[in-house]
């Protein structure tokens, strides 16, 4: 679908609000896992491993967290209502990437502090995992077309284009799939992925028109 008027100035003006808040939370994140870390909770601390083995760990379970709470994100009705901010862009390209509400930002935080309380996550693997991830986020939701082999053989291992477009579609049973942000494994383990296609339409039903690409539409559409 062609991308409509005032489509990019909306995603660019809640992106703004995605990077305040998540340079707030990140540090406070950080400084969650030092504070852990010093204290000795966490799974990490009763194993003895190397520090590099616990970052490897911490940055594996950290994405393992950000697939299920973007999986539990379709399944609930209220936290629906906030991610599918993110979905009711009518077209896909890097200004889709952080097109996020700010009260999902702040669960996807709490979600991480919990890992980071149960494992012990140290704050070196915090560290690398928006290094990772941005790179990869941004990609995934550039408006380009890999040579389906390529892109085949990338999405052994990251998420790519093509099948993050499929996330994107109209469709439910599409949509409902390819959930991972960075490493795809979770998505073949837990059966949720579906190879590269290009699905009839993008978005979400009910939200085709001005309503949807505004920022104060945006912030406000979990109430409507």
């Amino acid at each position: 679908m062609q991308a409509q008027p005032g489509r990019r100035r909306g995603n660019l003006l809640i992106s703004v609000l995605s990077f305040v808040l998540g340079g707030i939370t990140g540090t406070a994140l950080l400084a969650l896992a030092a504070w852990t870390n010093e204290r000795h909770w966490g799974v990490f601390a009763t194993l003895s491993l190397p520090a590099w083995i616990q970052w490897l760990l911490g940055l594996v379970l950290l994405d393992l967290t950000d697939y299920w709470r973007h999986r539990i994100s379709h399944a609930i009705g209220w936290l629906w209502r906030l991610h599918r901010v993110h979905h009711t862009d009518l077209a896909l390209d890097v200004t889709t990437s952080f097109r996020n509400h700010p009260l999902e930002m702040l669960l996807r935080a709490a979600c991480l502090a919990v890992a980071t309380l149960a494992f012990g996550i140290p704050p070196m693997a915090l560290l690398l995992q928006p290094l990772l991830m941005l790179p990869v986020l941004v990609f995934q939701h550039a408006n380009i077309r890999l040579h389906p082999a390529i892109d085949s053989l990338l999405a052994w291992l990251i998420v790519t284009p093509g099948i993050h477009v499929v996330h994107h579609s109209r469709a439910t049973a599409e949509a409902d799939s390819n959930f991972a942000t960075l490493f795809t494994v979770w998505d073949r383990l837990f059966r949720t992925f579906k190879p590269a296609s290009a699905p009839a339409a993008l978005g979400v039903d009910g939200f085709e028109g001005p309503d949807a690409r505004t920022l104060g539409a945006m912030l406000t559409t979990p109430w409507r």
